[in-house]
């Protein structure tokens, strides 16, 4: 029987790659810390132990050696160089906060890569020590020490997701909140990725080891949600409907409690961008793995959605700033009906200006009269 190691293996991904390593038949060792392994088979082996450190991945790993190896969580680099000569094939999982954002859509595996003043404000430290440790796994591969294969995840949403994101609406839904704040027409495009879906590309990967060697994958369900469109997916999941406000981020700063989601721009958005009030699109594709590695999704992201959805509401996300991502400043109520409150009251004072503009189509269109008259 092969065997494989997990590292991580207890959140929205880890959990999937599991049952695609089951379906392949795979005796599955999971290293990870403990904390959030409820749930999880008990045919499974369990290692505890930190995959930050390299002494403690040193200890716990001594010895061993798998078919497959499929790093999730911990300190990538650590593991990998621990793991030399001594896995056959390994699949580490990065971001898309490393790839550089550009004009025009959609981000590819050829994009460079973010230096530190281009990531995201609040991943500016780590995200050029995240795409240095993809050249390092990559190196690995060319090297020989195992095939080595990167796959950059996006925004990854399902159960025992680690960021909740659609707990803002939903608890505003639950809350009964009647507006909500958009910045430039919540038409911003943002990668997701049903955590199904991204589990299913590891497995195509795992599936090709020789054709991934030395390659980089992007993660993205094939059907991407603009922000309004998924906040209403949600609501509707709901049996809710909000009263949509279009408030510039001149007016409603980025990054800013005054608005929904404001708290997720310093993940999204560089430092200059945020100054700026600029939202970028930062849309990937995953057509690089479904043309080479034979990948096909699982799941429709909908039905993903919903699934998420019901799962939240059976295990609702903490919302303090203590046990999860989210705090109080992300249902900042007040601010957002104070911020409201004044934007009413611009617009009611807003000139009329201009006409309607009414413009008929550029071909001509002769009638059967006319043509009748001509022959004549």
């Amino acid at each position: 029987m092969s065997t494989a190691l997990v590292v991580g293996g207890s959140a929205a991904t880890g959990r999937a790659i599991i049952e695609e390593l089951n379906n392949r038949g795979y005796a599955i060792t999971v290293f990870n810390r403990g904390t959030r392994n409820d749930g999880l088979s008990r045919d499974l082996e369990f290692v505890r132990g930190d995959p930050h450190f390299a002494d403690s991945v040193r200890d716990t790993l001594a010895g061993r050696s798998w078919d497959l190896a499929v790093v999730t969580y911990g300190r990538t680099a650590v593991v990998a160089e621990e793991l030399r000569g001594r896995v056959g094939q390994l699949v580490t999982v990065s971001g898309m906060p490393v790839v550089r954002g550009h004009p025009g859509l959609p981000l590819t595996e050829d994009d460079p890569v973010v230096s530190a003043d281009e990531a995201p404000q609040s991943l500016r430290g780590i995200a050029p020590k995240i795409a240095a440790t993809e050249q390092a796994v990559l190196r690995g591969s060319v090297a020989g020490h195992y095939l080595g294969t990167v796959v950059r995840y996006p925004y990854v949403y399902g159960p025992y997701s680690v960021v909740p994101m659609e707990w803002h609406v939903i608890k505003r839904c639950l809350d009964r909140r009647a507006r909500w704040v958009l910045r430039d027409g919540g038409l911003a495009l943002t990668g997701r990725c049903a955590s199904v879906n991204a589990a299913a590309l590891i497995g195509a990967v795992v599936d090709h080891p020789a054709a991934a060697a030395g390659a980089i994958y992007h993660a993205a369900d094939q059907r991407q949600l603009c922000d309004r469109e998924w906040i209403e997916a949600i609501a509707a999941l709901m049996g809710y409907e909000f009263e949509y406000v279009d408030i510039p981020p001149a007016i409603a700063p980025l990054g800013w409690s005054s608005a929904p989601l404001a708290g997720e721009d310093p993940f999204s958005l560089a430092e200059s961008d945020i100054s700026l009030g600029r939202i970028r699109h930062h849309l990937p594709s995953a057509e690089k793995a479904r043309s080479e590695l034979a990948y096909r999704e699982k799941v429709d992201p909908a039905a993903w959605i919903e699934k998420t959805v019901e799962f939240l509401l059976a295990h609702p996300p903490a919302s303090d700033g203590t046990a999860s991502s989210l705090s109080p400043l992300d249902f900042d109520y007040a601010a957002e009906d104070e911020l409201l409150a004044w934007w009413d009251r611009i617009l009611a004072t807003s000139p009329v200006v201009g006409r309607a503009v009414a413009r008929g189509h550029a071909y001509e269109h002769p009638k059967l009269t006319e043509r009748t008259e001509a022959r004549q």
